[in-house]
C-alpha cells in the first residue's frame, strides 16, 4: 500500500505538519481474492499526541471494501504532532491510501520464507511465525483468478511433506496456495497464527471450492477438500 500526506489544517505556515510514524496495514482478504485495488481519501484529526483521533472519508474508492480497510488502516496511524513552536497542536491531514497489488519476485520470496523458517527452527518465535504467515499470504493472493502453476514449484519447496501430500496428483493442474494455510497449521499447531490459518482458511475455502468444482469437476474437487480437512484435523 502507498501512502502519502496532505496537510489540509488550519495551522500557520511556521508550524511543523504531522508526519506519519507506525499503522497497522489492514486489506481484507475478500478484497484482495476480488482483485480489488483503488484509492481512498481520508481525513484524519491527528491530536496532540500523535493519534488519529477522527477518521472521515474524504474520497471513496467506489468499494465499501477498500474504504472500510482504510478508515480501518488509518486509525492505527501514529503520527509526529503538528507543532508551533514546542506546543503540539491538533491538525486535520489528509491521506490517500492506495490498495495495490506488489508483484512477487518468487525467488527472493523463497529465500525469505527459508529464513524465517531457519530462524523459527532455532528459536519458536510468535512475532516470527506471524512474519511467515504474512509471506505466506503474498504468495495466496499474487495473482489473480486464472491458474498459475508456476507458483506451485515454490509452494513445493517450502511446505512439509504432510501439507504437500494434500496436491498429489495436482500440482500440474491446480494452483495450490490452499497449501500455505494448511502448512502453517501443521507447523505451529499451538501458534496464536494457527488458529488464524484456521478461520483464513474456512473463509478462503468458500469461494475456493467453487473454483475447484469449476476446473476439476466435484469429485477431484471433493478429493481435495477432503485431504485439506483431514490434514487440519489430524
Amino acid at each position: 500500500m502507498f501512502f502519502a500526506l496532505i496537510v489540509s489544517c488550519a495551522v500557520r505556515r511556521e508550524a511543523v505538519v504531522p508526519v506519519l510514524l507506525d499503522y497497522e496495514l489492514y486489506y481484507p482478504d475478500e478484497a484482495r481474492r476480488q482483485g480489488m485495488e483503488g484509492t481512498v481519501y481520508v481525513r484524519v484529526l491527528v491530536n496532540r499526541s500523535g493519534k488519529a483521533e477522527e477518521v472521515v472519508i474524504a474520497k471513496s474508492s467506489g468499494s465499501y471494501l477498500l474504504d472500510s480497510a482504510a478508515v480501518r488502516t488509518a486509525k492505527t496511524f501514529t503520527f509526529s504532532p503538528a507543532m508551533k513552536g514546542d506546543e503540539a497542536l491538533k491538525a486535520w491531514v489528509r491521506v490517500p491510501i492506495e490498495f495495490k497489488f506488489i508483484d512477487i519476485d518468487y525467488d527472493q520470496w523463497l529465500a525469505e520464507v527459508e529464513v524465517m523458517q531457519r530462524r523459527i527452527e532455532k528459536r519458536y518465535d510468535d512475532d516470527a511465525i506471524e512474519d511467515l504467515y504474512d509471506l505466506y499470504r503474498q504468495m495466496i493472493f499474487s495473482s489473480g483468478e486464472s491458474p498459475d502453476f508456476e507458483i506451485n514449484e515454490y509452494i513445493r519447496a517450502v511446505v512439509v511433506e504432510r501439507a504437500a501430500l494434500i496436491w498429489q496428483g495436482y500440482w500440474a493442474v491446480y494452483p495450490a496456495r490452499v497449501v500455505l494455510y494448511v502448512d502453517i497449521i501443521i507447523r505451529y499447531p499451538d501458534s496464536f497464527t494457527a488458529l488464524k490459518a484456521r478461520a483464513d482458511l474456512g473463509k478462503y475455502l468458500e469461494l475456493e471450492e467453487i473454483a475447484m468444482r469449476h476446473i476439476l469437476g466435484s469429485d477431484r474437487a471433493d478429493t481435495l477438500v477432503t485431504r485439506i480437512t483431514e490434514a487440519i484435523e489430524y
